[in-house]
């Protein structure tokens, strides 16, 4: 009996002992053990799974580089592109590009030479311009002519491609060309005279396209028109097929000259064109005989009638011939901006010519007779003094007011308020007749 406290001495000290073991090895389990390798890769991999959403076009950003800037709108302008990037080559890659071009064109030694010794001269890439159709010489088919050029370049390609009535497309030629294109010479064919025409109307260069006119036939009030209207921005070439032939022979040669406006407007949507009428004389080559507009007044009657106040500044004169028109607001002799413009370019007429100007002013329908015959003399009189101011001599000028005894349009009764007030406001303006 006196051993049994010593044995239960004994067993409490094993039971501390195994408890305190036990203790140890707990908290042995329970420390946080290092992460897996599945949960040690999650941060390294969570940057490249983060940008969340993925980019919209991930393609595009790695396509754009080596896409062409411009598609082909047709097999002959796939082919003037084709020379176009084979010029953007380097030094090395560039020859045998041009050479396998001329190889399978089968180009002329002198078209060889020109697309040989082309030097890209100016800056940013080489462009590929269309400038129209030209009729065959022989045979059924089409034959049309791009420009290739740099900005600040020197000279341009002229490219002619041949397309059979059934076949694929091939250079027929290629030559260099002045940049600028109103630079032309009595050997220039007939397509470059009516691009270069146009090109002086574009730039309002009135003694270029003059000396580009057989004779006195086309008048200088529609040069004058056709100036203002490029300067005023509203008409531009189109790009596709912009001068198209019509009609070609040795004598006669006649071109349609496609126009479109410069803004995409839901009030300027109509296209219009002019006809080019030329003829081939022995000594200047080819010159423009004649220009027809009838398709130009439908566009602007077009617009007059949807923006009320847009009106083609050519008009026929009572006296025969054309004359110009400016528009003034209601009760107003103030010339607007886009009047004194176009006065520069009646100015420029008159500096180069001995011709005298008649201006006779007019007016609407309201108002006394008193009244209006002195406005539209004011209106007369501001005319004048623009292009006194612009350097023409006040004595080669004269002026009268006519009120409202001419109206270039009539309503009827029961006209709208808008068709009223848009032939009213047709009616206050100046007319200059040019009689040179």
């Amino acid at each position: 009996m006196k051993q049994h406290p010593i044995l239960i001495i004994l067993i409490i000290i094993l039971l501390i002992a195994a408890g305190i073991t036990g203790i140890y090895r707990g908290s042995q389990e329970t420390e946080p053990a290092p992460p897996p390798p599945v949960e040690q890769t999650k941060p390294q991999s969570a940057p490249a799974e983060q940008p969340q959403p993925p980019p919209p076009h991930p393609a595009p950003q790695t396509t754009i580089p080596v896409r062409p800037v411009e598609q082909p709108h047709s097999a002959e302008h796939a082919s003037a592109m084709r020379i176009a990037q084979a010029l953007q080559l380097p030094p090395e890659q560039r020859s045998a590009a041009l050479e396998k071009i001329a190889n399978d064109s089968q180009l002329s030694p002198e078209s060889k030479k020109a697309l040989s010794e082309w030097e890209t001269t100016g800056k940013g890439k080489v462009n590929v311009e269309e400038v129209g159709t030209v009729i065959p010489r022989e045979g059924p088919g089409k034959i049309t002519r791009y420009r290739i050029s740099t900005e600040g370049g020197k000279e341009h390609l002229l490219v002619t491609i041949a397309t059979p009535e059934k076949g694929e497309p091939r250079v027929e030629s290629i030559e260099k060309a002045p940049a600028d294109k109103m630079r032309l010479t009595p050997e220039s064919d007939a397509l470059s005279v009516v691009e270069g025409f146009v090109e002086a109307l574009q730039r309002g260069d009135m003694d270029t396209a003059r000396r580009l006119i057989a004779g006195g036939e086309v008048s200088d009030a529609t040069l004058a028109g056709l100036c203002m209207m490029f300067e005023e921005g509203d008409l531009k070439l189109r790009e596709r097929l912009p001068i198209r032939n019509m009609y070609h022979n040795e004598k006669n040669s006649g071109y349609l000259i496609h126009l479109s406006p410069k803004e995409k407007a839901a009030n300027n949507r109509h296209s219009s064109n002019v006809g080019i009428e030329l003829v081939r004389d022995e000594k200047d080559g080819w010159r423009v005989k004649a220009v027809s507009l009838d398709n130009l007044l439908t566009h602007y009657e077009q617009a007059a009638e949807q923006e009320g106040g847009v009106y083609f500044p050519i008009v026929k004169s009572p006296q025969g011939g054309d004359s110009l028109v400016l528009y003034f607001a209601f009760d107003d002799d103030k010339l607007s901006p886009r009047s004194v413009s176009q006065l520069r370019i009646v100015a420029q007429l008159l500096k180069r010519s001995n011709g005298e100007l008649n201006i006779s002013g007019h007016t609407d329908d309201v108002g006394t007779e008193v009244y209006n015959m002195d406005l539209s003399r004011r209106r007369a009189e501001a005319v004048k003094q623009a292009l006194i101011a612009d350097g023409v001599e006040a004595n080669r000028i004269s002026t009268r007011g006519m009120g409202k005894s001419q109206p270039r349009r009539s309503y009827r009764v029961g006209d709208s308020r808008q068709t009223i007030s848009t032939i009213r406001s047709e009616n206050r303006r100046a007319e200059i007749y040019l009689d040179f």
